[in-house]
């Protein structure tokens, strides 16, 4: 009998042997990659993945796995820890797509997590809108307290860049002489280089750091004792610095992250009467009719009432602050 070649040994690996979850991984995570998927994306789905593998253990075949298997491991995590219903859901969307991938390819007959149920209960809203209060707290005790996250929310509630854009942000991006910051493609959410206007409030910030006497290859935001800096900072700095805030104003519990300054921005500017068309060229999106989705997502977390405080008002604020010693 002739030995079967290299096709045969993996399909019959596939149809009879099985694989195990810690090569059903390994293969999906090579999938995404390949495939150009976010790195994050990837590293929540590697998280899923791996609770699911730690409660099973890493040698179980991936063609015994059922709807039972599936459902009992949500409802000890439901329990045990407390899971919310959008956190039940987001766990059960990763483990659909791990079991999606493997029957695509062959690897299982049937995707497990098809039939599951998912829960109704309303997610807790992340990216809080600030109250005017509140915003005022925070901006006070980052003035008092973090000269350098102050200048990170200012550059997200001035330009709507969003955090991960601005950790990226290299002076040769900066052009003060044209006074436009331009985010490039390879880090934009939506891959096009576009210029966004400088405020003159920020103007000011960024010409007390003196730019132009700096390596252009420098990142702005890479340093709190430099603010400008050879290297970017690490992923989560700024948001670490922000989290001290929160502590300490008494506020961590209203699910206020970074994207509340842009999300606060551009409530703002809507009260204000700006338009769609200028909304959207504010934010960069690729086009009005995502404007008009992120608009109505963004007005649900907040409560719409007659007498909204304009949009130059909190620019005063801002101004005030700029001028503190």
């Amino acid at each position: 009998m002739e030995p079967l070649d290299e096709h045969a040994n993996a399909r019959l690996k596939k149809e009879l042997i099985g694989i195990d979850l810690n090569e059903a991984l390994v293969l999906f995570e090579s999938y995404h990659k390949a495939k150009g998927t976010r790195p994050k994306s990837i590293s929540t789905y590697r998280s899923t993945v791996n609770s699911f593998i730690k409660y099973y253990g890493g040698n179980k075949k991936v063609n015994t796995i059922g709807d039972f298997e599936i459902t009992d491991f949500l409802n000890f995590k439901e329990r045990e820890e407390k899971w919310a219903g959008v956190t039940y859901n987001n766990c059960r969307i990763g483990l659909n797509n791990f079991f999606r991938y493997l029957k695509v390819n062959k690897y299982i007959l049937e995707n497990p997590v098809t039939d599951c149920e998912t829960r109704k209960k309303m997610p807790t809203q992340s990216h809080q809108v600030f109250t005017e209060l509140d915003f005022r707290v925070i901006m006070d005790w980052l003035d008092n307290h973090d000269k350098y996250c102050q200048l990170f929310v200012r550059m997200i509630y001035y330009t709507c860049i969003r955090p991960k854009e601005l950790r990226f942000l290299q002076l040769k991006y900066i052009d003060l002489e044209e006074n436009t910051i331009t985010v490039p493609g390879t880090v934009s959410k939506n891959k096009k280089s576009i210029p966004v206007n400088i405020d003159v409030s920020l103007r000011v910030e960024l010409d007390k750091l003196q730019i132009e006497k700096f390596n252009k290859e420098y990142f702005l935001l890479g340093s709190a004792q430099t603010f400008i800096s050879r290297s970017m900072c690490s992923e989560n700095y700024a948001y670490n610095r922000f989290k001290k805030c929160l502590e300490a104003t008494g506020l961590l519990d209203k699910n206020y992250t970074l994207y509340s300054f842009k999300h606060l921005s551009n409530v703002r500017k809507f009260q204000a009467g700006w338009n769609l068309a200028e909304i959207c060229s504010a934010n960069r999106h690729g086009s009005l009719s995502e404007t008009e989705t992120y608009l109505k997502e963004l007005l649900k977390l907040v409560r719409l009432i007659k007498q909204f405080q304009p949009f130059n008002v909190t620019y005063a604020f801002l101004q005030s602050l700029s001028r503190s010693p």
